[in-house]
């Protein structure tokens, strides 16, 4: 009988968000597979369970491409692709790596965090053609570049006072003068 999927995944040191997120639904793994609500979460798991490497890939690149028109210009596209191709046997992990690196200076171009996450869901893709351990990024960026495309300006005001008060909270725990005092240090 297999291990249930709760004890398993708490004794892979799954977060306990995770946990709590699939106790209604992890009384059996079939069960939990079917109905758990997050791609991230799922691809973790399959990681964990040392499911095939280029079935990874192809399911964080699906991943990735639910937010692809999100990032503009060919590097995003083109890791994916060859990603694809290397899960067929059809590309090295050489060409993927040398996209990825492509990728990530296109990366460092980018302003709208929009397309910051969806690059980032494509480049968790390449990354994971070496390391699978990063391909359930890929799914949570995709994620993230989904839900700041649709951020309405009520929730953006809102971050704006929540980050606004935490650095006020910041400030009155730590004076100018001691920053300053640390600043002069530097020199």
């Amino acid at each position: 009988m297999a291990v249930p999927p709760l004890a398993w995944l708490e004794s892979r040191g799954a977060q306990r968000d995770v946990l709590d997120g699939l106790r209604a639904i992890a009384g059996d793994w079939a069960t939990l597979w079917r109905e758990c609500p997050r791609g991230d979460w799922l691809l973790g798991i399959a990681c964990r369970l040392d499911v095939d490497h280029r079935a990874l890939v192809r399911a964080a690149a699906l991943s990735a491409r639910t937010s692809l028109d999100d990032f503009e210009g060919p590097e995003a596209g083109r890791v994916l692709d060859l990603a694809d191709a290397w899960s067929r046997g059809e590309a090295a992990g050489e060409e993927v790596a040398a996209a990825t690196r492509a990728l990530d200076a296109a990366i460092t171009e980018v302003v709208d965090p929009r397309a910051g996450a969806a690059g980032r869901a494509a480049q968790a893709v390449g990354l994971g053609v070496v390391d699978r351990d990063v391909l359930a990024s890929a799914p949570a960026f995709a994620a993230e570049a989904t839900i700041v495309s649709t951020l309405d300006c009520g929730l953006e005001l809102a971050m704006r006072a929540a980050h606004g008060a935490c650095a006020d909270a910041v400030r009155k725990a730590i004076p100018w003068s001691d920053v300053e005092a640390a600043v002069e240090r530097l020199q």
